[in-house]
């Protein structure tokens, strides 16, 4: 009998050891289903991010030409403000003041980052220098966001009211040449039919007159420098970006 209970007890013993061994074997599956399932969800939301970042260079490139061209005209009427002889016509006048009117709009491709936080998905991905990196660059956008919200208030605050001071019969069809335009943005339709509404009230406009005014050159001089500081930012966010790019890229290739 007691060699029948030896018998007995060992056995039992080797089923609750094959049960602890399943139950172990069971878990350890499922927690490599899990990271596996844990890394295709990172690895998908780096290829969205890409994605993203690749939408946020072409906005960038774009923002970039925008401030070159408005540091252009605003440098040209500048110098025609502080040298009073030097001969232009009031379309020149026109061509020049009018790529000042378009302003920036804030915006950054972040949907992809903002969904996978607000759902906590951050919580599961393994690359934290990543996230910390990308975390840093949708939050540094708010120094470029507040330059070229500054722009468009200055624009609409200033320039406006000071233009309306006079006659805007110097637009003419070419007024828009300078224009910087884009996708559904194409402002050529508005030059023309301001043009074909000709101004028979023979007005004289003395541009230079106004152009001496401190206020325009007070604003020129504004214009400038939010447009310098508006470009080093953008540089300093490509770098970014690029360095970013550039980690999810050997992530994903590892």
């Amino acid at each position: 009998m007691e060699n029948r209970f030896s018998k007995y007890l060992l056995y039992a013993l080797g089923e609750i050891l094959l049960v602890v061994v399943g139950i172990l074997i069971a878990l350890q599956i499922n927690n490599w289903n899990e990271e596996v399932k844990n890394q295709k969800n990172e690895y998908s939301f780096y290829r969205e991010i890409l994605s993203d970042l690749e939408k946020d260079s072409v906005k960038l490139n774009d923002l970039t030409l925008y401030y070159t061209n408005r540091i252009e005209h605003a440098g040209w009427l500048l110098k025609k403000v502080r040298d009073p002889e030097s001969p232009f016509k009031n379309e020149e006048f026109g061509k020049h003041v009018e790529p000042l009117y378009l302003g920036p709009l804030g915006v950054t491709y972040n949907s992809s980052y903002e969904a996978a936080k607000s759902s906590g998905a951050f919580a599961t991905f393994k690359n934290e220098k990543i996230l910390k990196n990308l975390n840093q660059f949708y939050a540094d956008f708010e120094e470029l966001k507040v330059i070229m919200e500054s722009t468009l208030r200055s624009l609409e605050s200033n320039l406006e009211p000071l233009i309306a001071t006079i006659p805007e019969n110097f637009i003419t069809l070419g007024s828009g040449e300078y224009v910087l335009t884009s996708g559904s943005h194409d402002t050529s339709k508005f030059y023309e039919f301001i043009a074909d509404i000709k101004d028979q009230r023979n007005l004289k406009v003395d541009i230079k007159a106004f152009m001496q005014k401190p206020q325009f050159e007070h604003y020129l001089i504004g214009d400038l420098g939010r447009s310098f500081n508006a470009l080093a930012s953008i540089k300093l966010r490509k770098e970014r970006l690029a360095k970013i790019d550039n980690e999810i890229k050997e992530y994903l290739n590892e």
